[in-house]
């Protein structure tokens, strides 16, 4: 079993898999962007030498993809150049990298992608995840990359979820998009497989989400059903209606068929999580 991990980025998938670690016997480090400079192999693997981890995680990312689109410099330098540095001091220290990835490197035509299938992003935040994973494939000798779509209560107040309940709670109607469909994994979920990752002996491609595909109209109502809000406070709506900048795939839904072989930890669906992990009675508006 690996003793240390160094997890770069801690925002909210990084602080989670942080969260998660220390229940077990693992000295957990972590990184930010004022502390660890992924665009200089320098500041990595000064780094490195001095925690001398036997994993690495790659939790970090830029996501907003309307920025992106209009602007893609910093996000080809993070996403893309970012995850070669840490390809190639993983590959020099021999050290198993795992680096997070996206559902949205698929065109979202068919949905239910597996690993194998060919990835063909539409928007250049999507362009700049599949490049990070080509030059990961590419170098990296011991490494995983997991494709995956996450929600949770993230304490920030940001995020999908939280932007659901706050309207919820303050009865402001919303719009679920009928015609986006995904499967994501709820956030500590998601850590628990990661973490199962590193001890594992794996190394590719995998897909990590949870069973049943659903549209973001379903999710909201879901929420709204679960925890006994007013189910006609969401509206379905169309993203073809939504006026984004960068262009958004349908049906981005991935297989965990392969994950679900090969980990003990199961997905948990969101009406699992809702009745059996969420306390609807510590969330706070923030």
């Amino acid at each position: 079993m690996s003793e240390k991990f160094l997890i770069i980025g801690l925002g909210f998938l990084g602080n989670t898999i942080f969260q998660q670690v220390t229940k077990f016997s693992i000295k957990p480090f972590g990184t930010h962007k004022s502390d660890l400079d992924i665009c200089n192999i320098e500041s990595i693997e000064k780094k490195i030498d001095k925690i001398k981890p036997d994993c690495i995680i790659n939790c970090a990312a830029l996501t907003n993809l309307d920025q992106i689109e209009s602007n893609p410099k910093n996000a080809y330098a993070i996403n893309a150049y970012g995850a070669k540095n840490l390809a190639i001091v993983s590959l020099k220290k021999k050290i198993k990298l795992i680096h997070i990835s996206t559902d949205s490197v698929f065109d979202g035509k068919i949905g239910s992608y597996k690993e194998e299938d060919l990835p063909n992003p539409i928007n250049k935040y999507a362009k700049s995840k599949k490049m990070g994973e080509d030059l990961v494939k590419e170098i990296s000798e011991k490494h995983v990359i997991v494709r995956t779509n996450f929600y949770g209560n993230n304490q920030d107040g940001k995020f999908l979820f939280n932007w659901i309940m706050k309207n919820l709670q303050q009865k402001i109607p919303i719009t679920g998009f009928h015609d986006v469909i995904f499967n994501p994994l709820e956030i500590e979920n998601l850590s628990s497989m990661i973490i199962e990752l590193v001890h594992s002996n794996f190394f590719g491609t995998i897909h990590l989400s949870s069973n049943q595909p659903m549209s973001k109209y379903e999710f909201a109502t879901t929420i709204a059903r679960k925890l006994n809000y007013d189910t006609d406070l969401v509206r379905k709506g169309s993203i073809k209606e939504a006026n984004f900048i960068a262009q958004r795939p349908l049906n981005t839904s991935l297989s965990n068929l392969l994950a679900r072989k090969i980990l003990k930890t199961l997905p948990l669906s969101l009406e699992d999580w809702l009745d059996t992990k969420f306390d609807k009675s510590a969330f706070s508006i923030t």
